[in-house]
């Protein structure tokens, strides 16, 4: 089988985008998983303490939360678009298999 990847130049740079977002999210998980860990006080604690109740770690499950649900929204889009392309195809291919009903008939020489 020959099957080809076919990805548009949107699927391309959101799919870049989201893989960014969801590595600043990771990022954000860990510092939060450090920073709940943490016996002392330094500039990482001062900075989650910085930013609200919410702090780095929920931060960043809601920044993954975000990057999981517009994935699978750009996901769906792309299959049903994809599932129609390859149904256009199939009725294609039977639509000219019904009208290619060929006799196969030998030639003979007329004398």
């Amino acid at each position: 089988m020959n099957k080809k990847l076919s990805l548009s130049i949107f699927e391309i740079v959101a799919y870049s985008i989201l893989t960014l977002l969801g590595l600043w999210g990771l990022t954000y998980v860990v510092l939060g998983v450090v920073v709940e860990f943490l016996t002392f006080k330094d500039a990482l604690y001062k900075a989650n303490e910085s930013l609200g109740s919410l702090g780095f770690l929920y931060q960043g499950f809601i920044i993954i939360a975000v990057v999981v649900v517009v994935s699978v929204v750009i996901l769906l889009i792309n299959a049903k678009s994809s599932d129609r392309d390859y149904e256009k195809a199939q009725r294609r291919a039977a639509r000219l298999a019904k009208d290619n009903n060929v006799v196969d008939a030998e030639a003979t020489e007329v004398k």
